[in-house]
């Protein structure tokens, strides 16, 4: 946990230095170097949760009402309320790696209640806590692949359906709340190393994909600064320099439409992402051949992303990125 802690304090003060203007090309750097200094951790128990069925019956009970209230040509806003306690026994499924009881069961009902209102704004504060909690959202995150990747991942994804809902129907968040958001949402962003998409049996892990979805709302907000629009960009972008393991099923994809969409906003992202692309073409030339599996993902995982933007076409690709993609693209292939 105190690794956890330093890290933070670095990315604060990362951030905070964004904010002041103190550092722009430097920026992804210095965010590897606090990424490289990070210790890794040998592979330790993970408590899962046990009350599946329990949770499955509550969501079930819910259902019902939502039933006989279209039958009697009600709306969805007569089915009750959820409760404390049937709030908290539901998202601790989150965690869970079966997908009956986490995905189709909790983030389905989760996402169903907050887009209909059945939960309060308090709950909506509780939710928010619970899962940016560091036991969460940071979980064994220093360790080899395991299945704490179900709790962060969609811990990350309903984060992400809280800030829309934050954004587009119902301004829940304080000022301190969103700022203590921004800051776990970049650091894990920048942290998370488990690429895994579809996993065996049990279902979509798809952490990466979910981080673009966060890191995306928070791009969309209209009061944020720009500074923090960039360093939760920037955090994206060096987590990903930093992958040793291969992202084959979208992520890429979806990250290289979270950072386009960037770049056609502002001159200021634009800059920052033809910067990040021409280091991470340097890293390619200055550093040894990959000499390990690790090293060779990395290469291909960067190749992918080049490959991804040129793709969307110079129509929709800003012109001076293009250009650049265009240029080096003999020599990443």
């Amino acid at each position: 946990m105190s690794n956890l802690i330093q890290l933070q304090e670095q990315f604060i003060n990362i951030r905070e230095k964004t904010r002041s203007g103190e550092i722009f090309q430097s920026l992804g750097d210095k965010i590897a170097s606090v990424l490289n200094d990070a210790e890794r951790d040998a592979l330790t128990d993970i408590q899962l949760p046990q009350n599946g069925e329990a949770a499955l019956e509550i969501i079930k009970r819910y259902n019902r009402q939502s039933e006989s209230s279209n039958t009697d040509h009600q709306n969805i806003y007569n089915v009750d309320m959820i409760s404390d306690n049937d709030l908290l026994i539901v998202v601790q499924q989150l965690a869970n790696p079966l997908p009956k009881f986490r995905d189709t069961g909790a983030f389905f009902f989760i996402s169903d209640v907050i887009q209909n209102d059945l939960i309060t704004e308090k709950q909506m504060h509780w939710l928010m806590a619970y899962l940016i909690d560091d036991t969460r959202l940071f979980g064994h995150i220093f360790e080899p692949n395991n299945d704490a990747i179900y709790q962060r991942s969609f811990a990350i994804l309903v984060i992400s359906l809280l800030l829309f809902t934050h954004r587009t129907r119902k301004s829940f968040l304080t000022v301190n709340e969103l700022d203590h958001v921004i800051n776990k949402v970049a650091l894990y962003a920048a942290l998370e190393r488990d690429t895994r998409g579809f996993i065996g049996t049990n279902g979509w892990a798809h952490a990466f994909t979910h981080i673009a979805n966060a890191i995306a709302e928070l791009l969309m907000f209209p009061h944020l600064m720009r500074a923090d629009k960039l360093f939760l960009l920037a955090s994206m972008l060096a987590g990903y320099r930093e992958l040793q393991q291969p992202l084959m099923m979208g992520e890429t994809e979806r990250i290289v439409e979270v950072t386009n969409f960037s770049a056609n906003k502002h001159a200021v992202y634009h800059d920052y992402v033809l910067l990040t692309l021409k280091l991470w073409r340097k890293d390619l030339v200055t550093r040894k051949p990959p000499q390990d599996e690790g090293r060779w993902h990395q290469m291909y995982n960067r190749t992918r992303f080049f490959n991804t933007l040129m793709l969307r076409g110079r129509d929709d690709v800003p012109e001076k990125i293009y250009a650049y993609i265009e240029q080096t693209r003999d020599f990443l292939t």
